[in-house]
């Protein structure tokens, strides 16, 4: 046995044997999407992944939370129209302007 077959083995037994209750003191351990339950699978292309992400670091979230935040604000909201961006719509609103709305209503709500 070479010395990193026996590293990986002594690694993959030290990883089976981890209880996952060994965590640093400023660590919390948090599992926050135990009470959803649905994956909605959305098919993009490469440049509107790229758009949404990085309106979701400009935002600071994970872009499945900002996606969630928008659609969701979409509903709340009772808006089942064609969105303002639509084929047809006459309007196409950039990520950075559909964040701007989106900060200045979930801002208005909470403020």
């Amino acid at each position: 046995m070479s010395d990193i077959d026996k590293l990986l083995a002594e690694e993959g037994a030290a990883a089976e044997q981890f209880d996952g209750q060994r965590t640093r003191h400023h660590a919390t351990p948090s599992r926050p999407n135990l009470g959803r339950s649905t994956v909605v699978s959305v098919r993009l292309t490469a440049e509107e992944h790229q758009q949404l992400q990085q309106a979701a670091d400009d935002a600071r979230l994970p872009l499945s939370t900002l996606m969630r935040l928008w659609a969701l604000d979409r509903v709340q909201a009772g808006d089942s129209a064609t969105p303002d961006d639509a084929p047809g719509s006459g309007r196409n609103l950039t990520v950075a302007e559909r964040l701007a709305r989106l900060e200045r209503e979930v801002f208005q709500q909470t403020g």
